[in-house]
């Protein structure tokens, strides 16, 4: 089994980690509230059947064939903008002309077209399919089986504007459900991308699924994307728990920019989305699709540039000012054949006939330490010998992350000494913190102990979206950049994670032959053992 421990430690330094967690379940964006009655008038057709499930709307003409198709008016309450499809794909279609009163739909060629609601964050909130039956093909006629092709999406633009007048005599109302959201969080297109005005447009329907129907023949029922054919461009794996759908990619993928198969489009999962999708019993549902990175090393199996840590500069001596400072051990050492790693006891001493203990954390964390001895911990902001020295001004938080976790996960055990410095107990500490661009907490989880726990544990700590849980006053280190707490809603742009068994020892306070650890910040040999951390999603 892989682990990590780390020691809090006497003399001049020590070795500490430390823990905390927290959650709650914040709505990540508003939900739209677009109504289910869609109201459509076509001038000179009538609503033959509807098909609700699937969202399919059958037309016929009340006049026999026309060549035509005028919408009167189109309304579903809620939607920012509707627009025909520019092909075929009623899971994710392309946008194609925008939808407005007078649009004349040439029916010449094809025997459907598609209708596409966006909300007010441009995503597609529903597909609707119309569908009419083609004219009989005279048996002289030198189509096959006397059937007839559909149109390419956007072959050709007809501008029969006569038909408007010429069929505004008779027009058919219709109310219909629509059902979910689409699988797309962004369209790619949006109003700015489509002219605003639209005198007519041929149906968007490609050959691909319009093949040909045949007079009399039933009509083509809209699809969805199979869970089983469900993949991923360069990810790692997709897992289905429920009705979620997690994508796992790799550290620093865009997340913005996820292609799924079979879709054809570009997915920007920074958020949840939802989707819909058909099961291996062939029922369609709404599923909520989330992409989720795991943070590099964070088995404890090896170390990477990820993370950070204090102990390296503990165990490396100094001199400085005649004062020598040195570790007897490395304070963090891999074990690499048991795929182990240790924080170990340090101990330092001092030149010149003078004995001086300081008590310092060994830190290990998501960002970067710029220390590189013994010196940088032991006298970081004083020339004494047994005054604090913060060490903490070395120390840089955070590494670039943009997903929305729910949760983090860690097996663990501690080992408690306590120390007499009751303004700084000792303590064990682990946060998760995600921070938004402009430095604001996004969301928060934190795990803090005063006594052991000498059993391996596993806790899951929900993330609290729009919450510190605590840290910026608590007197940790790591937030003394931050602005402070936002709303939850922002944008995630950095990820803080923190181990260390003495919460406070990132300030080193010393002591002498006459003043020993009483302000000493952190317990000496104190311990904090981890292993298997992981983010959920």
């Amino acid at each position: 089994m892989r682990k990590l421990v780390f020691a809090g430690v006497v003399a001049l330094f020590s070795l500490l980690v430390v823990g905390c967690s927290e959650e709650s379940d914040t709505p990540l964006f508003p939900e739209e509230k677009i109504s289910e009655e869609m109201e459509l008038k076509l001038s000179g057709w009538t609503v033959d059947s509807l098909d609700k499930r699937n969202k399919v709307i059958y037309v016929k003409s009340a006049k026999g064939w026309l060549d035509s198709l005028v919408v009167d008016s189109l309304a579903l309450p809620g939607s920012s903008a509707l627009y025909l499809a520019a092909d075929d794909d009623l899971v994710d279609p392309a946008l194609g002309e925008k939808l407005v009163p007078g649009t004349v739909i040439s029916t010449k060629d094809t025997n459907q077209f598609s209708i596409v609601a966006l909300d007010s964050y441009n995503r597609i909130a529903g597909v609707w399919l119309v569908v009419w039956k083609l004219p009989e093909t005279p048996k002289s006629s030198n189509s096959s089986n006397g059937s007839s092709g559909a149109s390419n999406p956007g072959s050709s633009v007809s501008e029969n504007s006569s038909s408007s007048g010429e069929n505004s005599e008779s027009s058919s109302d219709l109310s219909g459900t629509s059902s979910g959201s689409s699988p797309n969080s962004s369209t790619g297109s949006s109003s700015e991308d489509v002219p605003e005005s639209s005198t007519s447009v041929e149906a968007g329907s490609s050959s691909s699924s319009a093949e040909a129907p045949s007079s009399g023949s039933a009509t083509p029922v809209p699809q969805t994307v199979k869970l089983e054919d469900l993949d991923v461009v360069n990810g790692r794996s997709i897992s289905l728990i429920g009705s979620k759908i997690y994508v796992e990619m790799p550290y620093e993928a865009d997340l913005s920019q996820i292609q799924l198969i079979p879709l054809d489009t570009t997915n920007d999962l920074r958020r949840p989305v939802d989707m819909e999708f058909e099961d291996e019993e062939g029922n369609v549902a709404t599923y909520t699709v989330v992409a989720g990175v795991q943070l590099p090393g964070s088995d404890f199996s090896d170390r990477n540039d990820f993370w950070a840590t204090t102990s390296d500069a503990m165990a490396a001596s100094a001199k400085v000012n005649l004062i020598t400072s040195y570790s007897s051990k490395a304070n963090l050492v891999f074990k690499s054949e048991s795929e182990t790693l240790y924080a170990e006891l340090s101990t330092i001493s001092v030149s010149k006939g003078i004995t001086a203990w300081k008590m310092a954390g060994g830190f290990y964390y998501a960002g970067h330490f710029s220390g590189t001895d013994c010196s940088y911990i032991y006298k970081a902001t004083n020339d004494s010998d047994s005054d604090p020295a913060d060490f903490s001004q070395y120390m840089s938080h955070g590494q670039p992350f943009t997903a929305r976790p729910s949760a983090f996960e860690i097996r663990y055990k501690y080992v408690h000494e306590k120390n007499s410095n009751e303004t700084y107990p000792q303590r064990a500490l682990i946060y998760v913190v995600l921070v938004s661009a402009d430095n604001k907490i996004v969301a928060s989880g934190v795990i803090t102990e005063s006594s052991s726990v000498n059993d391996w544990t596993l806790q899951t700590v929900n993330l609290d979206y729009g919450s510190d849980n605590g840290l910026l006053s608590a007197g940790y280190t790591g937030f003394s950049d931050l602005a402070g707490v936002g709303s939850g809603d922002e944008d995630v742009a950095s990820i803080r994670v923190m181990f260390a068994s003495s919460a406070f020892a990132y300030v080193a306070d010393g002591g002498n032959a006459f003043v020993m650890s009483g302000r000493f910040r952190g317990g000496e040999n104190s311990q904090l053992f981890l292993d298997d951390f992981k983010l959920i999603y």
